[in-house]
């Protein structure tokens, strides 16, 4: 059994009816600069201390790293309320998807770090060394109000090294604009083969106009991934775990599974059939939400956060989704991994920074996001809203039903680090550069190569 089964089906569909509770508090601590006055100001009574300590608590900033793709406007409006109340100031640095990884490595190794970064775990802990150089949250208060606390337990050390922001996430599938598709003929539309995929695309292509029928933004190679990320293991199906298992082993390599061939033939030839806006290599995800809302485009393969985005943005777009039936399987791929807020060891303050993260998980706040981000909260006493109707039907009918298989980035978590060099295999494919044989091979001699390099047995 792979470490990433810790999560069970029952697991996963308890996170859809979340509780209520009552709210929490958390304690103000003066900022050095503050305690220095105080020092110097020997004969101030205890009314003039209390002062002080109000007055320094305004001064307090944690500087909070992100990307793009994570950070919501909710946030502020979450900072926002966090700083009239506790005079926490949150420095938001945000920055673009395809730079972030880097940048993240750098910081800390170099030590130079935030007071806190967002990354998604348990199953990115080994690339981000989180291990070695963030804190161990695994005796905070908030651990206790976890909706699925197995989840974002470290799969090596059990360990929890985030704060998760979902119970679960990662539920890929095409969202689509159902006026375009009903427009072409297709009202709900469920299809149960690739064919039935392909036809849906012909027939929007056939009505002709500038209607995109499938958008792609492969600026950002993390959306590059999901077509193979989520096709690879629906594909194999039943198969999956243990083909993954031998790759782990050595006792296959990546050439010698011809679902992975089919997967990634068939991405190539939504770009040679015409199907994808032409300039899928410099869009981005920001660009997503619009060009859907406004039926520039009709689908977007992606993950339920773009659902919440476009519902937040463009609350009169009707959103349908459907599951791509890779080689004629009907499940859904999903990911055993969350979002969290990290706190590097080598901070300056991160005792208060543990502090701020208790005051960020408070209901209070969280409930502010989900709000205007409805979802499945990682507390069971905050309110995760009204899901958006075509998110919720996906987790009725593949979540609840235990009618899903994981993502291969979770099954295979091991190779976490160098992923992101095999999704720039795949933009190197559409543009012509490799076959998708050449990916496969050039990645296996990589895949060969960073495993021996990491000691894994069998390589």
């Amino acid at each position: 059994m792979m470490k990433f089964k810790k999560l069970t089906a029952l697991g996963l569909a308890a996170i859809v009816s979340l509780s209520l509770i009552g709210c929490g508090g958390s304690k103000e601590e003066k900022a050095p600069e503050a305690a220095g006055e105080a020092q110097e100001e020997t004969n101030t009574s205890q009314e003039e201390d209390k002062a002080q300590g109000e007055s320094s608590a305004e001064t307090t900033k944690i500087s909070f790293l992100t990307c793009q793709g994570k950070f919501k406007e909710e946030y502020r409006t979450m900072a926002a309320e966090i700083e009239k109340d506790h005079g926490i100031e949150i420095d938001f640095q945000v920055v673009p998807d395809n730079e972030y990884y880097s940048l993240l490595k750098v910081k800390l190794s170099t030590s130079e770090v935030p007071d806190v970064f967002e990354y998604n775990l348990p199953t990115n802990n080994e690339e981000i060394g989180a291990a070695e150089f963030c804190e161990d949250l695994s005796g905070e208060s908030w651990v206790s109000r976890l909706a699925n606390p197995e989840l974002v337990k470290d799969y090596n050390d059990g360990k929890i090294y985030g704060l998760p922001k979902e119970s679960s996430s990662g539920y890929m599938a095409v969202y689509y604009n159902k006026a375009v598709l009903a427009d072409a003929g297709f009202t709900d539309p469920k299809p149960k083969t690739y064919q039935e995929f392909l036809d849906i695309l012909d027939a929007l292509k056939a009505k002709g106009g500038e209607t995109i029928p499938l958008y792609m933004t492969n600026k950002d190679s993390w959306t590059t991934q999901i077509f193979m990320t989520c096709g690879y293991p629906v594909a194999l199906d039943a198969a999956g775990e243990e083909t993954f298992q031998k790759l782990l082993n050595n006792e296959i390599t990546w050439t010698d599974v011809p679902e992975f061939k089919l997967v990634l033939d068939n991405y190539k030839a939504l770009f040679e059939n015409g199907y994808v806006n032409e300039d899928y290599l410099s869009a981005t995800y920001d660009t997503a939400a619009e060009k859907i809302a406004t039926g520039k485009a009709a689908m977007y393969l992606s993950t339920e956060g773009f659902a919440a985005d476009i519902y937040g943005k463009y609350p009169d777009c009707e959103l349908g989704s459907f599951i791509i039936p890779y080689n004629d399987v009907e499940k859904m791929a999903t990911g055993a991994y969350v979002q969290g807020l990290f706190v590097p060891k080598a901070g300056k303050q991160v005792d208060k920074v543990k502090e701020f993260l208790n005051i960020w998980s408070d209901p209070k706040y969280q409930d502010l996001y989900y709000k205007t981000q409805p979802g499945f909260p990682a507390y069971k006493d905050v309110n995760g809203g009204d899901v958006v109707p075509c998110v919720q039907s996906l987790v009725d009918t593949y979540i609840n039903s235990g009618n899903y298989v994981y993502q291969i980035n979770d099954q295979m978590a091991e190779c976490s680090t160098v992923w992101p060099d095999l999704w720039n295999y795949y933009n190197e494919m559409i543009a012509g550069t490799k076959t998708s044989d050449e990916v496969l091979n050039t990645w296996q001699k990589q895949y060969v190569d960073f495993m021996q390099q990491q000691g894994h047995e069998g390589f």
